[in-house]
């Protein structure tokens, strides 16, 4: 039992650390735009690293199983990479970061509401809905920090927002691989589709 629980603490741990280093990309993103470079350019950059970390971690595999599986690494490039990555990068040029980050957070909620839309007849569960409604709650604490003074800018919101949506897709998407193929095949694969 004490081992169990040293091994979850690791993964907290790890966990936290992705969600720090997760949220200094809207800011670092957004200072890199700022310098010149292209939503784009920092989307390939991003991918490239990301790629060649990942590769030694996993670089047994090349292809999926099927041609099918594929054409959903494909999609889920282009959903969970490309698609979803410009729209963000370019919305951290067109509005704060704050609203960036804020706004993004609804892609859960998102995913939530594609999976009942696309799956009549599925209930959301209602952990699911109170865990995101506290995650976005918290987002906002953090984000007005105790000051709430909403600065709108139209084009990079609905910019924001569509890119939640792209990151809802992804996510049921990825629902369909993951019991298929290892997470960090998955996440290789994906770093790839978005070159």
């Amino acid at each position: 039992m004490l081992f169990r629980t040293k091994h979850h603490g690791w993964y907290h741990l790890l966990a936290a650390l992705t969600v720090i280093v997760w949220g200094t990309t809207f800011v670092s993103t957004k200072v890199l735009i700022q310098y010149g470079l292209s939503p784009v350019d920092v989307l390939f950059y991003r991918f490239l690293l990301a790629y060649f970390c990942m590769w030694f971690v996993s670089h047994g595999r090349i292809l999926a199983d099927h041609w099918r599986d594929e054409g959903l690494f494909m999609l889920l490039g282009l959903f969970g990479g490309s698609l979803y990555f410009v729209a963000e990068n370019t919305a951290l040029g067109l509005t704060l970061a704050s609203n960036v980050s804020l706004i993004i957070c609804t892609a859960p909620v998102l995913a939530a509401l594609l999976t009942w839309l696309l799956h009549r007849g599925q209930q959301i569960p209602s952990r699911l809905v109170a865990g995101s409604l506290i995650a976005f709650a918290g987002v906002t604490l953090v984000v007005f920090n105790g000051h709430f003074v909403l600065h709108l800018h139209p084009a990079g919101d609905v910019l924001t927002l569509l890119a939640a949506l792209m990151w809802a897709c992804y996510c049921l998407l990825l629902q369909r691989l993951q019991k298929r193929y290892s997470t960090t095949f998955i996440t290789r694969k994906v770093f790839f589709m978005d070159w």
